[in-house]
């Protein structure tokens, strides 16, 4: 797997070489965009499974990081 952050790599020198790696994914519509390159593609079924997992463990985190500051 290649680091996306090595712009050093000769790899990069093509200006048409993404590995869209790190990307924002919107549940609601199904469709995925790339930060780096800007390409956007509709995510599979999987990824679709994957994704809303991600951001359902991401919002327990959150919510419980808020009640850990209220009883601060």
């Amino acid at each position: 797997m290649t680091d996306i952050e090595d712009d050093d790599d000769p790899i990069y020198d093509d200006d048409d070489f993404c590995d869209c790696e790190e990307y924002d994914a919107d549940i609601l519509e199904g469709r995925a965009h790339c930060y780096r390159c800007g390409r956007s593609w509709w995510l599979t079924d999987e990824q679709m499974r994957q994704e809303i997992r991600w951001q359902a463990e991401m919002m327990e985190c959150a919510e419980e990081s808020a009640e850990g500051t209220q009883n601060d």
